[in-house]
């Protein structure tokens, strides 16, 4: 009986970590929302991208959120622009909104800074802060401009700029400013390691984090596995909302449809099996995980592709047409 009993405990745990099937539980969530992604100056405003303003509400979310990117050289740049080729446009924005709030969708509105070398935003150093925080504001306050036009709900300040947190006063001054023209809620979206170290959290209405932890170790997890990987996530979470006093937003989460989705959640692009069964088991975890806790307000998921594309042969975050797509429709339409 020894013998086998390692054995039989292991086809056990095994069978065991694969429940539940039953859609997860997300009853203190307010926001629950998709970012819906676009690098064109129009495809919001398209057809096909209004069309996905109209798939996202059928999932059940309460909020979308656009995503608005300008580009800088290179981390050390002191100056950052908006491409006309390729950050979307006002009118583009508005249409996007306008349906959006038509369906009932509370509005969100994210700008990012992309690298032209390839490079991740959270290295960006300007040579030249004031020259750089001067550009920055440029970009952003005009877009705050337009989200309190369009009664959006929520405006990020900045999205994982960990490289210039040590200027605090002019930060300070970017959200003292949105705070004038923006009349909703204000969050930074940080990095899911940068968090801890953000120094303005007091002036705005949530801990943003833009979480990309892993939450297992090897490929193919079962359910089970993947939420006892929340647990240390959950503690660290809960910590930096009691030293802010804010409610904690998950300002951006996803999981490519890929084997180990769950062990390196940041990392993109990389040649990996295609596993949209996995992808959907990360997204039952981190709902599950996310949902019971009432000091969080909330998931932005990334992303949903303004293009439309999705399907089960896409290996990348987007769960449209994916059975992480049923999850969470499963979870939301209750």
């Amino acid at each position: 009986m020894r013998r086998i009993l390692p054995a039989l405990l292991a086809i056990l745990i095994a069978a065991c970590s694969e429940l539940p099937d039953g859609p997860a539980e997300t009853p203190a969530l307010r926001i629950r929302a998709l970012a819906l992604a676009d690098w064109t100056p129009n495809g919001y405003g398209t057809t096909t991208g209004l069309a996905q303003v109209d798939a996202i509400a059928a999932t059940g979310a309460t909020h979308i959120v656009l995503v608005v990117t300008a580009y800088q050289s290179d981390a050390q740049s002191d100056r950052l622009t908006a491409d006309p080729a390729r950050t979307p446009s006002a009118s583009a924005i508005q249409a996007a909104a306008g349906r959006a709030r038509a369906l009932g969708l509370g509005v969100g509105i994210k700008p990012h800074v992309d690298l032209e070398d390839g490079g991740w935003r959270g290295t960006i150093t300007p040579r030249d802060a004031d020259a750089w925080f001067a550009s920055y504001e440029a970009f952003v306050l005009p877009l705050a401009d337009l989200a309190a036009s369009l009664g959006a709900d929520l405006f990020v300040v900045g999205t994982e700029l960990a490289g210039t947190l040590g200027h605090e006063a002019s930060w300070r001054s970017v959200i003292g400013e949105a705070r004038t023209r923006f009349p909703g809620e204000l969050t930074y979206a940080a990095s899911w390691d940068e968090a801890g170290l953000v120094p303005f959290f007091d002036t705005l209405d949530y801990v943003g984090i833009d979480f990309y932890g892993p939450v297992t170790y090897r490929d193919e997890p079962g359910r089970f596995e993947i939420l006892k990987g929340w647990q240390p996530w959950l503690q660290r979470l809960e910590q930096l909302h009691g030293q802010t006093g804010r409610p904690v937003l998950i300002t951006e989460i996803g999981y490519r449809s890929i084997d180990g989705a769950g062990r390196r959640p940041y990392e993109f692009g990389t040649d990996r099996q295609l596993d949209p069964g996995e992808q959907s088991d990360l997204y039952w975890a981190a709902l599950t995980a996310l949902g019971e806790k009432d000091w969080v307000a909330g998931v932005v998921w990334w992303n949903w592709l303004a293009s439309g594309q999705g399907g089960v042969a896409n290996d990348d975050y987007t769960p449209s047409g994916k059975p992480a797509e049923k999850e969470l429709s499963d979870a939301w339409s209750r």
